[in-house]
């Protein structure tokens, strides 16, 4: 089993996509960035990647899903994982 990444380490995984966001969607992601919450730093990334349909490769959702259910902020783990149902969901439609 792959050693946890932790936020910090998950976060450094989402930093390539930061300028591909809209001024708004970075606003949001820096929001939680300058709030310390790396929980709603990365739902911020994985909702603003979403509506503005950048697409996130399965293996980053995977290692996101991993780190999210191995031990997340209790009140962000459900949300968080919906944006990342929502983007696999997203990505599968894009392969047919």
């Amino acid at each position: 089993m792959p050693k946890a990444l932790g936020s910090k380490g998950l976060l450094e995984l989402y930093a390539p996509y930061f300028p591909l966001l809209s001024s708004t969607a970075k606003a949001f992601v820096a929001s939680g960035r300058n709030g310390a919450e790396p929980g709603i730093e990365l739902d911020a990334f994985l909702q603003g990647m979403f509506l503005e349909d950048i697409e996130v490769p399965i293996e980053l959702l995977d290692i996101t899903e991993a780190e999210v259910r191995g031990g997340w902020d209790p009140d962000l783990t459900e949300r968080t994982l919906g944006w990342i149902a929502k983007h696999r969901e997203k990505n599968a439609q894009r392969s047919r």
